[in-house]
């Protein structure tokens, strides 16, 4: 967990004694709160946790980004994957039983949300950004629309949260390791 900037949830989950000082955030996020803006360098196919299909190392929502309402959110996304296209788009949450096959431009749930060809991907070391402003509040995915991969678990959850102050990441207890 070492720099993680860890909410309060998780240091509850994960039984771990508070010290009073949030740790930094972690290395692919920065912020800039004077202009309620963050950058998020994510990366897919991070590792082979879950078959290379993840994000920074980690999903099946096992992370959660957090973000206050009305900031700027900057995307440098990258796939790392040697081997498969990967994309990424913000979705609403799906249950279990109901997560598509795929996903595109239909069913990006922020306006301006995704990567270039979200069902097609992005070849093995391509890169793509985007940017988008939380608007409104809500409970979303960060999910790669090609299809099968999101039904394999790559996802990760998108907290637009009105009662945060500034961006955070939780890290569920007992995910993988993911990137610093």
């Amino acid at each position: 967990m070492t720099g993680f900037r860890v909410g309060a949830l998780v240091v509850l989950m994960m039984g771990v004694a508070g010290s009073g000082h949030a740790a930094p955030d972690p290395s692919w996020m920065k912020v800039d709160a004077a202009k309620k803006s963050v950058s998020l360098d994510l990366v897919s196919g991070w590792n082979a946790e879950n078959g290379a299909l993840n994000y920074n190392g980690y999903f099946q929502g096992d992370m959660t980004l957090v973000m206050p309402v009305g900031w700027m959110v900057k995307v440098s996304f990258t796939n790392h994957d040697g081997m498969l296209p990967h994309s990424m788009l913000v979705t609403k949450q799906y249950a279990k039983d109901d997560i598509p096959q795929e996903a595109g431009n239909a069913e990006v749930a922020i306006s301006k949300a995704y990567t270039d060809n979200p069902i097609g991907g992005l070849a093995p070391n391509e890169k793509d950004d985007f940017s988008f402003k939380t608007s409104d509040a809500g409970s979303f995915w960060l999910f790669c629309g090609v299809p099968g991969h999101g039904q394999q678990g790559m996802y990760v959850d998108l907290k637009v949260d009105p009662s945060a102050e500034r961006p955070d990441v939780l890290i569920a207890k007992g995910a993988a390791a993911g990137r610093p």
